[in-house]
């Protein structure tokens, strides 16, 4: 049992070489049935107890994340909540904040006993069996997303990841960005997700 990576090659505006870094290849996303049936296994717990404790859990880490608490499980390791929002300054007192605060994302930091649990991990290099992908410049994206948006009513992350040779980990992240940025909109429903080109409805 092995874990795949692949290597991804950055052509930076400022560099004189190609540089490369390794990114894992998932296999599977493993679900909390799967989860629960292991620990019942290996423990005197049920699936159901398992589910339930992890329901629990979620709940009371968020309630101490959202009492500004970071939050250690033993073993495992450390949660904490990271804020954005919009500069601002405000014109009376020239004191700067930020404008309608929000949660950006939960940060999580291993323990050591964490690091050492997988510190023997095997890793398989599958770069070649597909060709090296690369991380394409604002350009490239950008000519991508227009030949994906005039040749069909609607494009899939599928398609950007075809085009630009991407990992799927890289196309959901670059998809994102675009429909952040306005340039591509998201006309698919719940975990379906088709874009067109920003502006524009499939007909």
């Amino acid at each position: 049992m092995s874990v795949k990576y692949k290597l991804l090659k950055y052509h930076g505006h400022f560099s004189t070489r190609s540089d490369f870094r390794a990114v894992t290849i998932e296999n599977q996303v493993v679900g909390i049935d799967r989860i629960g049936k292991n620990i019942q296994s290996a423990s005197s717990l049920t699936q159901s107890d398992v589910i339930a404790v992890v329901a629990a859990l979620k709940e009371e880490i968020s309630f101490q994340l959202m009492s500004g608490n970071a939050v250690h499980l033993p073993g495992i390791g450390y949660f904490t909540l990271s804020v954005k929002g919009k500069l601002y300054q405000d014109p009376r007192s020239g004191h700067y904040r930020l404008r309608d605060p929000e949660a950006r994302t939960v940060k999580f930091r291993p323990d050591t006993e964490m690091m050492e649990a997988i510190l023997h991990t095997e890793f398989e290099n599958v770069t070649y069996r597909q060709g090296v992908s690369s991380i394409p410049t604002y350009k490239e994206i950008d000519e991508a997303i227009e030949r994906l948006g005039t040749d069909r009513p609607f494009f899939s992350v599928d398609d950007l990841r075809l085009s630009l040779n991407l990992s799927q980990a890289n196309a959901y992240r670059i998809a994102a960005r675009l429909v952040e940025e306005g340039k591509i909109k998201n006309i698919g429903k719940g975990r379906s997700k088709l874009y067109v080109l920003g502006g524009h409805d499939a007909k």
